[in-house]
C-alpha cells in the first residue's frame, strides 16, 4: 500500500513539473523573446534599402548657399559666395530659377584686423557666368551667359577702382550681382553647371590704387545645381490646385 502511494505521489509530482514547463512557455510569449531569441531575431533582419541618391551630384545644400575657396596665390583666397532665392530641390524645369553671388578675395597672410594698407590688393576687371545643362536626352544649351565689367556694373558707389579693375580684397573691397535669372528648361533637363570665370589681378606694387602690372589671371569656379520636375498639380474638391 505505501508502494502504491509513493509511486501515485511521484506521479504527481512529475505531471506537476510538466505543468510549470508549459506555463514558462506560456509566459514567455507574454513577456517577449529570450535574449538568446531576439538576437537569432536580429541576425536574420532584412537590410534595409539605401537611399536614393540625386542623379546629378549637386553643391548646394536645400537651403542654396556654397561657399567655394580658390587659392590664388601664397596664403592669398579667392571666396565665392553664392545663393538662390529659392530652396534648391525646388529649382524646377518649368520655373525662373534666381541667383545672387558676392566675390570677394582675402590675405591670409595678415591677421584680419590688420590694417588695410597691409593686405595685398587684388582687382577683378571681368566677370562671365554661363549655365550648361545635362538632360537625360543627352544634349546640353547654355541657357544662361553672364559677361561684364565689374567696374561699370558695381552698385557700390564708393567702390575702390583702379586701371586693374575692381578692388575685390576684404574688407573695403568686393562684387556683388544679385537675382541673375536662369529661365524654363527642357522636360528632361536633371542638372546645370554654374561656370565662374574671373579675370584678376595681383597688384605687385600694393596699395590701393595699383597698376595692371601685377599678376594677371583667369580663375574659374564650377557650381553644381540639381533640376527638378514640378510637383504633380493637386485636385481639391473637383479643381486643380
Amino acid at each position: 500500500m505505501r508502494k502504491w502511494k509513493s509511486r501515485l505521489l511521484a506521479a504527481i509530482v512529475i505531471s506537476g513539473m510538466a505543468v510549470v514547463s508549459t506555463g514558462c512557455s506560456t509566459f514567455g510569449g507574454i513577456l517577449g523573446a529570450a535574449p538568446g531569441a531576439a538576437n537569432a531575431a536580429a541576425t536574420t533582419a532584412p537590410t534595409p534599402t539605401p537611399s536614393t541618391t540625386l542623379a546629378f551630384d549637386s553643391v548646394f545644400t536645400d537651403f542654396g548657399s556654397v561657399h567655394p575657396v580658390v587659392p590664388i596665390g601664397d596664403n592669398l583666397e579667392l571666396q565665392l559666395d553664392v545663393w538662390t532665392e529659392q530652396k534648391t530641390h525646388e529649382w524646377y524645369t518649368t520655373a525662373n530659377k534666381k541667383f545672387s553671388f558676392v566675390i570677394s578675395v582675402f590675405d591670409r597672410a595678415v591677421a584680419a584686423d590688420a590694417p588695410f594698407a597691409q593686405k595685398r590688393p587684388v582687382y577683378m576687371s571681368n566677370v562671365t557666368v554661363t549655365a550648361t545643362t545635362s538632360t537625360t536626352g543627352g544634349t546640353s544649351a547654355t541657357p544662361f551667359v553672364l559677361n561684364l565689367d565689374p567696374v561699370t556694373t558695381t552698385l557700390d558707389p564708393e567702390a575702390l577702382r583702379s586701371d586693374a579693375g575692381l578692388l575685390i580684397t576684404s574688407p573695403k573691397g568686393g562684387f556683388q550681382l544679385e537675382s541673375n535669372t536662369i529661365g524654363v528648361l527642357t522636360d528632361d533637363t536633371y542638372g546645370l553647371v554654374l561656370d565662374f570665370s574671373m579675370t584678376i589681378t595681383v597688384d605687385a606694387i600694393g596699395g590701393v590704387g595699383g597698376s595692371a602690372a601685377g599678376t594677371r589671371s583667369v580663375v574659374h569656379q564650377p557650381i553644381r545645381v540639381a533640376i527638378f520636375q514640378p510637383p504633380a498639380p493637386t485636385t481639391i474638391e473637383g479643381k486643380v490646385q
